[in-house]
């Protein structure tokens, strides 16, 4: 068990209260309103009356577990305490921590990011036993609130958590979507259940960088959905349409995240542990979609698994539309009119996404600008690695066109060509390209990227070369290792410096060595 320490949570708050001013020892799994959790009598504290008990106290509070096996809520298949809800929960309208890993027998997650999954062991779940539409655990009107929830099991609610609210809210080690063991999805015919319902302008944090962190989310139909604007929430560490070993799929029904607008948004990032792992989702793993002039600014994709388990080889695909399989859908849809303004992948160490085994494109970007993808690695995607289309769509590749004066995702940028080959020794290899983008139609300077292709797809970025407006439209010589080309394939994309990636450009070598110029 590893609580944030009441001087960290407190910090946290806008309220700076030193401690907890109560802890609530939770004693049976009834879903009456039994709020005498301050004394030592048994059976008189459930869930409902805790957060009941806790939102009369002004100051954050704590409720932890220690159900016994007496009780009617035990499970004794599965040694855990399942806690049945006929109708919706108090909203917590004060700062709160929920640990369900206080309840003996709970062990969070020790799993290093290298070794992937989850090894946590839940024993508190809350299900929804009505036929009500109900939210699971809510916030309430006290934007200021602080929320911290850890180790539970929740599934059949509308959202099983939602979070109304500005204070930067948690949700820690649970499992969203699954049975308790987190191999089964709860409710494998769910038709409209979220994970999380992120509303309000919280910086919210959903999962983190600690293996204890790690939240499973599947078997859903959004893991994580928002329909209006957010700021600052950071998305890290999570296990998105997966089993809890990260090597099998309880895939959510659409989207692993389904956002509208959204500012300094963070999936994943550049530290360890802090990238997702989204697979088996079946509308895509990310569906960003907004309006206005600037629709995902300072938003970073970083450090990302997709389609895949922590070794790269078990085809775990998101895209795959299982109720429309004619129709499969990227791992990531970009959709706006304007500029998207975000990045996805990096040049710092760790800021790299992998994409492997999509339905379709491994990222679509339509119509909006502005959208980085940078030395990202790709494998056996079904569709296009990068596809810049003019609508929701995807629509194949687009030929370059003179001077990159056509417009849709990333304004179409032209893709780098290879118009020579110079010379060639044990070692390396000289490659002249040209990007015909006029500076007009361009923001300079222009970078490209050189990666190794491995079956057609861009398996290991090399190096960048960097074209000044003074070289616009020129060719630029480039020496790479002759290992760049060990599946006889280079692959290449352009950046113009508002962050319009292009999609591959390819250049095939066999012929340049069979033609004996390697001499």
């Amino acid at each position: 068990m590893n609580p944030i320490a009441p001087t960290l949570l407190a910090g946290l708050l806008l309220n700076t209260s030193a401690t907890w001013a109560a802890t609530f020892m939770v004693d049976t799994g009834s879903d009456a309103s039994l709020s005498a959790c301050m004394d030592a009598v048994a059976d008189d504290c459930s869930l409902r009356g805790a957060i009941t008990a806790a939102n009369a106290t002004p100051d954050s509070d704590r409720i932890e577990f220690d159900i016994p096996d007496t009780d009617a809520s035990y499970q004794a298949s599965t040694a855990h305490w399942r806690i049945d809800v006929a109708t919706a929960l108090p909203l917590i309208e004060q700062s709160l921590e929920i640990d369900g890993y206080t309840q003996p027998g709970a062990l969070e997650n020790t799993l290093s990011p290298d070794l992937g999954g989850s090894n946590a062991i839940l024993k508190i779940e809350l299900q929804n036993v009505s036929a009500l539409s109900i939210d699971g655990l809510s916030s309430g009107n006290n934007f200021n609130a602080l929320i911290v929830l850890r180790g539970l099991a929740i599934h059949h609610f509308a959202n099983q958590i939602a979070y109304f609210s500005s204070a930067p809210n948690r949700v820690e080690g649970c499992f969203l979507g699954t049975d308790i063991s987190g191999t089964l999805a709860a409710n494998a015919g769910n038709h409209s259940q979220n994970g999380i319902r992120l509303l309000g302008n919280g910086n919210f944090v959903i999962g983190g960088t600690s293996a204890a962190a790690r939240n499973l989310i599947s078997g859903l139909y959004n893991g994580i959905v928002s329909y209006q604007t957010l700021s600052n929430v950071r998305i890290e560490g999570n296990l998105i349409g997966s089993d809890i070993s990260g090597t099998a799929t309880i895939g959510n029904r659409s989207n692993g995240i389904s956002f509208g607008n959204a500012q300094n948004l963070r999936i994943g990032g550049s530290d360890s542990g802090a990238g997702n792992q989204f697979v088996g989702n079946a509308l895509g793993a990310i569906y960003l979609s907004g309006s206005g002039s600037s629709v995902f600014p300072g938003t970073r994709v970083l450090g990302n698994l997709f389609g895949t388990d922590i070794s790269h080889s078990i085809d775990l695909g998101n895209g795959r539309n299982p109720g429309s399989p004619s129709q499969p859908q990227p791992t990531i849809t970009l959709f706006a009119g304007n500029a998207c303004d975000l990045q996805i992948g990096g040049d710092l160490p760790g800021e790299a996404n992998h994409f492997a085994y999509s339905g379709a494109a491994a990222l679509m970007v339509g119509a909006c600008r502005n959208v980085s993808a940078l030395r990202n690695t790709f494998a056996a995607n079904r569709g296009l690695a990068i596809d810049l289309s003019n609508s929701s769509s995807g629509d194949g590749a687009n030929a370059n066109d003179p001077n990159d004066a056509d417009e849709g995702g990333n304004r179409l940028q032209n893709t780098p060509v290879v118009v020579g080959v110079g010379a060639i020794d044990t070692n390396t290899v000289d490659v002249e390209v040209l990007v015909d983008s006029a500076p007009a139609n361009a923001s300079y300077p222009i970078r490209v990227d050189f990666y190794r292709g491995e079956n057609f797809q861009a398996a290991e970025w090399l190096q960048t070369l960097s074209i000044p407006v003074a070289q616009a439209q020129l060719p630029q010589t480039v020496t790479l290792p002759l290992s760049a080309f060990d599946d006889q394939l280079l692959l290449m994309t352009a950046t113009d410096a508002n962050g319009n990636t292009s999609e591959f450009g390819a250049f095939g070598i066999g012929d340049v060595f069979a033609d004996g110029f390697e001499d």
